[in-house]
């Protein structure tokens, strides 16, 4: 996620609107799809109501209840309802600036890109409070008190950070779970040497303590379950598959120690290994 963007990210909002079925009954025709083949407008959007679905530039992406999505500025776009009901949504319009801070001087940039640096659909969290955000928002537009200008890009804001928030939350989770998928596929092709928390959190490049508990969350177990299981797996097959004696299988399959690997295969096989092997 570019933070660095969203550092210099200054809107004004220029309006606030409540898209309903009349806003379909009003493009004079019964389709149920309206198509810009330029946006002239920069739109942030909020699903209400119906499901639909938003084409940026030949890209179908699904909508539904909770889908916050944009209009990439200049794109050729269609918005098309799906469900029996009309897609109902909020719709803001805004426009931009990106503002660079040295503490001596200001700078105000025109964006060179056409989309933020988020993607065209998000589906939020907790659909209830961002409802409620952008209700509030739509009201004080309507509204139009003395600070309404100045209350709504709080609000926008507002919006826009937790979409950036949770996107961020998303991509990181999905590094992590990268992360912990290698040091996984690492013990499954290592299980016979020795395998250290420390060595495992580096092939991951987790800090160890961060390691460990995000990989309870992810395998859900911890590093050395995971790593007592694997090794299990392999001698039950060794045992059936091979005339290995019990001691070479503890060995070949990363145990030091035979009586300490028997004592663990029957606390977890509840038979001790050469029981196993006659089964």
């Amino acid at each position: 996620m570019d933070n660095a963007f969203f550092s210099r990210f200054h809107p004004r909002v220029i309006g606030v609107l409540r898209r309903d079925r009349m806003f379909w009954q009003t493009q004079g025709r019964t389709h149920r799809s309206v198509a810009y083949e330029r946006t002239s407008l920069r739109n942030f959007m909020f699903v209400t109501d119906g499901a639909g679905a938003v084409t940026v530039d030949g890209a179908r992406h699904p909508l539904t209840v909770g889908s916050v999505f944009y209009f990439p500025f200049r794109s050729r776009c269609e918005l098309t309802y799906t469900s029996e009901r009309p897609m109902q949504f909020y719709s803001v319009h805004y426009d931009y600036k990106l503002i660079e801070w040295d503490g001596g001087s200001v700078v105000c940039l025109d964006p060179q890109e056409n989309s933020l640096p988020l993607p065209i659909v998000t589906q939020v969290a907790d659909i209830e409070s961002f409802a409620g955000r952008m209700k509030r928002l739509y009201e004080l537009w309507q509204q139009k008190d003395g600070d309404y200008e100045w209350q709504a890009r709080l609000l926008f804001l507002g919006a826009v950070d937790e979409v950036r928030k949770l996107n961020m939350e998303r991509s990181e989770g999905d590094l992590v779970r990268r992360a912990i998928a290698k040091s996984m596929d690492y013990i499954k092709n290592h299980y016979a040497e020795p395998l250290e928390r420390e060595q495992l959190a580096e092939v991951a490049a987790l800090s160890t303590s961060y390691f460990s508990v995000m990989f309870k969350k992810v395998a859900g177990c911890t590093p050395t379950q995971y790593i007592t299981k694997i090794r299990l797996d392999k001698a039950k097959q060794l045992l059936q598959a091979s005339p290995m004696s019990v001691s070479e299988v503890a060995r070949q399959v990363g145990f030091q120690d035979p009586l300490y690997f028997a004592r663990v295969f029957a606390n977890h096989t509840g038979m001790p290994p050469r029981e196993y092997r006659k089964a």
